[in-house]
């Protein structure tokens, strides 16, 4: 009966430290993209009603009877459902519960148990806000470029599609075909995305669902967006740069730990922090100079215990070549980027040749992107 395709960008830390509240922050879409089809059918064309989710990139893929779902949000627990908590925890208890099921799930796998919740929770939260009618099967597959739980926004990413489909399948029931997300319609996706990023993923910031529902460069003030200063970023091309794995799993605590054991040098910390912030708020105004503000951002950042010596090295090897690079997550480890301004493909050629010589895979990525889109 219906049948679209969506996809949604990813998340890079240009300048600013996110997860520093009342600080100026800088993020920039990465188009390495989430995709997501989905295909419903009429009713009564098989002979037992279906949802199937395939989400190949983690090997995760579940057929349930619609009447177990039924049954389960829509009996005894359907009054019982009156905030996005309690719809979390009836969409956990239907995962823990669930057995009449075809096809791959590991329960003990999280990647794949957060992605079911995030699956059922938005789906509930948005066809009852919006009044979906679900009586027949339909069929959500999703794909995605960007590395899994390495903080370049793969959970905000998955949960803009999700809510992109809930919101654009409530809209067809009601006889609006949108073949461009409007302003209003980008305001609910990123409000649902962002329910589902704080409950289900723990997220502790709007960033991440923000960039990948309005894609480009978005900069953040006090954790909220300055839409008046982001307008003026909405007409630059997009930015090559080189995305590096420093082989080097990211590690929240870890990066807690290192500033933790500097907390005696609480002015030292002040300093550094106030720094960021400047550069942060210089960036805005100097793009010709991006370079050396991430440059100098990246140190900073090393100075403050952040970073960790894969990305460092990553980072000196940038620089022989006249390239910047710095930490690209919020939460360390994981992914550096590099800057590749006005360079040959000679140029980015020997400078992946070496830093795979020291066991750094890279690839060729873009920034400044468009956000969610109907393909």
């Amino acid at each position: 009966m219906y049948r679209f395709k969506l996809s949604a960008p990813g998340t890079t830390f240009l300048c600013g430290e996110p997860n520093r509240r009342n600080n100026t922050c800088i993020a920039a879409s990465l188009d390495m993209r989430t995709t997501l089809t989905f295909s419903s059918f009429p009713p009564a064309v098989v002979r037992i009603e279906f949802i199937e989710i395939d989400f190949s990139s983690i090997q995760l893929h579940v057929k349930i009877p619609l009447r177990q779902f039924y049954i389960h949000f829509y009996g005894e627990n359907y009054n019982n459902i009156f905030s996005c908590v309690t719809v979390h925890e009836v969409v956990k208890n239907f995962i823990t519960s669930m057995t009449d099921y075809d096809g791959i799930y590991e329960p003990s796998n999280q990647t794949h148990q957060l992605s079911l919740q995030a699956f059922f929770f938005l789906l509930i939260l948005i066809s009852r806000k919006e009044h979906i009618n679900i009586s027949s099967s339909f069929i959500v597959k999703l794909s995605t470029e960007l590395p899994i739980g390495e903080g370049l926004g793969s959970s905000a990413s998955f949960a803009v599609c999700l809510a992109a489909c809930f919101w654009r399948w409530s809209l067809l029931q009601k006889g609006t075909v949108l073949y461009e997300f409007g302003k209003q319609d980008l305001l609910k996706i990123s409000n649902y995305a962002q329910n589902c990023d704080s409950i289900i993923y723990n997220s502790s910031t709007k960033i991440d669902t923000i960039t990948s529902t309005y894609g480009m460069i978005k900069i953040f003030d006090k954790g909220i967006i300055n839409t008046l200063t982001s307008k003026s970023f909405s007409n630059l091309p997009g930015m090559k740069i080189l995305l590096v794995f420093s082989n080097v799993k990211k590690t929240k605590s870890k990066k807690s730990m290192k500033i933790e054991a500097l907390k005696n040098s609480h002015l030292l910390i002040d300093f550094i922090l106030n720094s960021i912030e400047v550069i942060s708020s210089t960036f805005i105004y100097v793009l010709d100079i991006i370079d050396d503000i991430i440059h100098m951002n990246q140190g900073l950042l090393k100075t403050l215990g952040m970073s960790h010596p894969n990305l460092d090295i990553i980072c000196a090897i940038a620089r022989n070549f006249a390239f910047a690079g710095k930490l690209a997550s919020k939460s360390g480890g994981g992914y550096a980027f590099i800057l590749l301004p006005n360079s040959t493909d000679e140029n980015i050629h020997d400078l992946i040749v070496i830093l795979e010589s020291y066991d750094f895979p890279a690839k060729i990525a873009t920034l400044n992107c468009s956000g969610i889109r109907i393909e």
